[in-house]
């Protein structure tokens, strides 16, 4: 029996060991995604359980890989990483943050039987990826979990899962119940807290809904975590503020425990355009002012801001979007990524919103050429990448707006930038090559030449 036999068999009989991959289902249109789940759900045509759960594989050749979502730890002395091959198999990896030395931590796997595993940072909705815990002991990532439904008909939905570094031992974080009758069937985008004591992750069902998911550790049961009641299923883009112990001496507010971050689209009606919000909440809080808007933007109020009445076009239907919110390292300010078209990046502009006077700005310059994926860089500048033809360009933006300075070109928006900012690592551009023997890893190091040390006094 060869060994694709033997992988569909163990496969077609739910013995799916830990890997790290997310079915991403909102890369599809709303009509496509209900199409495609016609046959899943509804015992029409489908496959059935036992016979072929996925579609034919790629042959895998030997050597040839690609390694994807690149994140440093918060020491920025490893990056984690994924490592993936031509038969759509991925692999837990670690790294030195040099590049020189990777090992692997879970054997190769299929996870992602009928969709991709997006880890860009330039796209509207939150990218796949892995997570480090508070004291880098553990790294949070995605498996595969199959949903068996009563007509015998199966569906590749995600958890969440942890590697221990130490240990090596893998546990469950947030799994669905055996007996699952809600709509969000992918749990992704992990994101731990500073304290360790919560892991915020995204909830997604089949025909694009979004919710957040909180996992209080030690307190929850994997398959009790839900997501959070959601009125307008489009919640994204979990963000923890900094704990105290890691804020920089700066004027901040001191909440009662950790405080979270995220977008969310408010749609009122089919016929009214939605309302994009950052909002943040603190889990287990009983205090009421925990529970905040942000930012708040009106199609009416974008449509009136400088830079879409420069680019205005009778036919063009201004509908914000919010994504990507990343706290300033004092805890009083949040930058965000603000979209007129989120089909168009040269239309993504940069914000900053100061959570306690309510004030909110344009940080990037309005030059036609998009900014997005922003970063902290000290108190009063900001990291992003902008478009550069088929490649992306890391700029640096003062934080009141002006200039963007140019750091240097990056193949892919899959990126992170290292905890002292002075390096961004990231995954190239696939090819059908071989890749040699003498380099462990395909990621690639810019040095930016940047510190928040040398950066101006914070705001």
């Amino acid at each position: 029996m060869s060994r694709a036999t033997r992988e569909s068999i163990r496969i077609g009989s739910q013995e799916c060991p830990p890997s790290p991959c997310r079915p991403g289902s909102r890369r599809f249109s709303d009509i496509a995604r209900a199409a495609l789940a016609v046959p899943l759900l509804g015992g029409c045509g489908g496959p059935k359980a036992g016979v072929s759960d996925t579609p034919p594989l790629p042959p895998a050749r030997p050597g040839v890989y690609s390694d994807i979502a690149p994140r440093f730890s918060h020491d920025g002395r490893r990056i984690a990483f994924l490592r993936t091959t031509p038969d759509r198999r991925l692999q837990l990896f670690v790294a030195d943050a040099g590049l020189d030395r990777a090992t692997a931590l879970l054997e190769p796997e299929l996870v992602c039987p009928d969709r991709p595993y997006w880890a860009q940072r330039t796209r509207y909705a939150s990218p796949d990826g892995l997570a480090w815990s508070p004291n880098d002991r553990r790294l949070a990532f995605s498996r595969v979990e199959w949903f068996q439904f009563d007509d015998g008909q199966r569906l590749p939905g995600t958890g969440i899962w942890s590697f221990d570094l130490r240990s090596g031992r893998v546990s469950a974080i947030a799994l669905h119940p055996k007996r699952y009758a809600n709509l969000y069937y992918y749990y992704h985008s992990p994101s731990w807290s500073p304290d360790g004591r919560y892991v915020a992750f995204v909830a997604e069902g089949l025909n694009g809904q979004h919710a957040l998911g909180i996992r209080c550790a030690g307190v929850e049961m994997p398959k009790e975590v839900a997501p959070r009641f959601d009125n307008y299923a489009s919640s994204d883009w979990p963000s923890w503020r900094p704990a105290p112990a890691q804020l920089t001496g700066l004027p901040t507010r001191s909440p009662t425990g950790p405080e979270l971050a995220f977008c969310q689209a408010i749609f009122r009606t089919q016929n009214v355009r939605a309302t994009a919000t950052v909002r943040t909440l603190a889990p287990g809080s009983a205090d009421p002012s925990s529970c905040r808007e942000a930012l708040r933007l009106t199609p009416a109020r974008y449509a009136s801001t400088e830079g879409v009445r420069r680019r205005a076009n009778p036919l063009d239907v201004v509908e914000p979007r919010v994504s990507n919110p990343v706290w300033s390292p004092n805890g009083r300010f949040i930058a965000c990524v603000v979209s007129a078209d989120t089909n168009d990046p040269s239309r993504s502009e940069i914000w900053v919103t100061d959570t306690q006077s309510g004030a909110k700005w344009r940080a990037s310059p309005i030059d036609g050429r998009g900014y997005a994926a922003p970063v902290w860089i000290g108190g009063r500048q900001l990291g992003a990448l902008r478009p550069r033809g088929d490649r992306f360009e890391a700029v640096v933006l003062d934080v009141s707006g002006g200039a963007a300075r140019s750091i240097g070109p990056i193949d892919t928006a899959d990126c992170d930038w290292s905890p002292d900012r002075s390096r961004i690592v990231y995954a190239v551009r696939p090819t059908n090559r071989a890749n040699s023997a003498d380099d462990p890893t395909t990621l690639a190091v810019l040095e930016t030449h940047l510190s928040p040390a040398s950066a101006s006094p914070a705001l």
